[in-house]
């Protein structure tokens, strides 16, 4: 059965726990992935409001309103995993 520890634990074991996943080798390429992919949602966020605010046609409106949910679905996704590897790591080192 897959359980999330990392929610049970303190914001100080939270913290420890993270920046010891993070020194491991594996660590640094989620990080990196993870960090690009965070990135490419919050430029994704400003061009598509960007397309919402200077234009009145209805296709870059409904362009940009799709991009903004692709671009909501990058971050919360990037969280998630980030959330699952270091769960994953808790689970493993225990």
């Amino acid at each position: 059965m897959y359980k999330l520890k990392y929610y049970s634990l303190t914001k100080e074991e939270k913290e420890k726990l993270t920046k010891e996943f993070y020194q491991t080798d594996y660590g640094k390429m989620i990080k990196k992935r993870l960090d690009r992919v965070f990135i490419i949602g919050i430029m994704s966020i400003v061009f598509g409001l960007f397309l919402i605010i200077t234009n009145t046609s209805i296709w870059d409106i409904l362009s940009g309103s799709s991009l903004l949910i692709a671009a909501a679905i990058f971050i919360y996704g990037s969280i998630k995993v980030r959330i699952n590897k270091i769960n994953d790591y808790l689970i493993k080192k225990k």
